[in-house]
């Protein structure tokens, strides 16, 4: 099986190369003012109308005459379709780029529209290059890469591993045979706080300069939180590689901040739950994990961080923080590590078809016991 795959290349070029981007964007907003008011949403017609004069009148090539033609048409069929018809202004350069068309790869460098480029960075994908975008960002370059890879068929034999997201640590991972992961998230919380504090004190200045701050911070936040979710992502995927994992089971998480913002809670920790990335994790998790073949499950989260894997004991008080304590058989541990340990099992009685619940352990009557062997891996800052 493929899949299409992207990243994001930062690369300089000639003056040329910023010449057709300027001109690509004058020319595209020059072409919305005239669609806008004919109402001609078909591309062929458009084309065969304007292209003459799009590559006359802004000297762009033949593809990207093209590319303009099909980029406004698909834009206005959009804003019909969602019955909001208005005028389609163009202010980001953002320009769909043809494979071998607009830009090609030979064996001593990379052209875009002729043109040599320098691309910055330490890996560029081998083969299997697809049609991709230009994206102008604070008057920095990036090629939208897109390639194609194979994805193997998933394995049939191996390890369970259930998998426990939280605000505090980004993951705690357990297998069935025996070997734990945990990771910290408290050094991405301190960053992601930082950068909140300082926003908001530039802007409680309000001057010329705060605002211009404001603007060069903006970003900022998601930029590292992408980055520290890619790292843990790759962790995940390199533990679940070396324990021999066939499937990865995480709690289905969806609404889960229209549930906790329900609830009266203080304000931080609402805004604690709102911004926790959970649904961005498990998109790069998921994919990564695909890649190795290695299927992805998910189950229904109620009751695992207050469920006692030992008798089976379900109460909201057994669980205070990050310390769990059974009020039944008094079964102490790591809140997080007990709420991996409870999707394992709970995905092990699905497999199952078990219907027996409570104090039979799925996982003693499956063979796969529970040892004490953890293995800890964080981001800097002990857990």
């Amino acid at each position: 099986m493929k899949t299409i795959r992207s990243v994001k290349l930062k690369f300089s070029g000639s003056s040329k190369i910023k010449s057709v981007t300027w001109n690509y964007l004058q020319a595209i907003n020059w072409l919305s003012s005239i669609i806008y008011e004919s109402k001609e949403l078909n591309s062929n017609r458009i084309a065969r109308e304007h292209y003459a004069t799009l590559r006359e009148k802004f000297n762009l090539t033949s593809q990207l005459s093209c590319s303009i033609c099909k980029q406004i048409s698909a834009t206005y069929r959009s804003a019909k379709s969602n019955k909001r018809w208005k005028k389609a202004v163009f202010r980001k350069i953002t320009i769909p780029l043809v494979w071998k068309r607009d830009f090609a790869k030979t064996k001593k460098n990379i052209t875009l529209w002729s043109e040599p480029i320098i691309i910055s960075h330490p890996w560029l994908p081998v083969k299997g290059w697809k049609d991709s975008k230009l994206k102008i960002i604070k008057d920095i370059a990036y090629l939208i890469l897109s390639y194609e890879i194979d994805i193997p068929e998933p394995k049939s034999t191996g390890a369970v591993v259930g998998v426990d997201l939280g605000a505090n640590r980004i993951f705690v991972a357990r297998s069935s045979n025996n070997k734990t992961l945990f990771f910290n998230g408290g050094e991405l919380n301190h960053l992601r706080k930082r950068i909140r504090l300082t926003r908001t004190d530039v802007q409680a200045v309000g001057t010329r300069n705060s605002r211009k701050l404001l603007q060069r911070l903006s970003g900022k936040e998601r930029s590292v939180t992408e980055h520290m979710l890619h790292v843990a992502s790759k962790a995940l995927t390199q533990f679940c590689n070396d324990v021999g994992a066939k499937t990865v089971v995480f709690e289905n998480l969806n609404g889960i901040r229209i549930k906790s913002s329900a609830k009266k809670k203080r304000r931080n920790s609402r805004d604690k739950i709102n911004r926790w990335p959970h649904a961005k994790f498990l998109f790069l998790a998921t994919y990564k994990l695909q890649a190795c073949g290695i299927t992805v499950k998910f189950i229904n989260p109620k009751n695992t961080s207050r469920g006692c894997p030992k008798c089976g004991y379900v109460d909201e008080v057994n669980r205070h923080g990050l310390h769990f304590k059974c009020l039944s058989c008094c079964h102490r541990g790591d809140a997080d590590f007990v709420g991996s340990v409870n999707i394992l099992q709970k995905f092990v009685m699905v497999e199952q078809d078990s219907i027996i619940t409570g104090s039979v352990n799925p996982l003693k009557r499956s063979g796969l016991l529970i040892s004490d062997k953890v293995v800890h891996k964080a981001l800097p800052g002990r857990v």
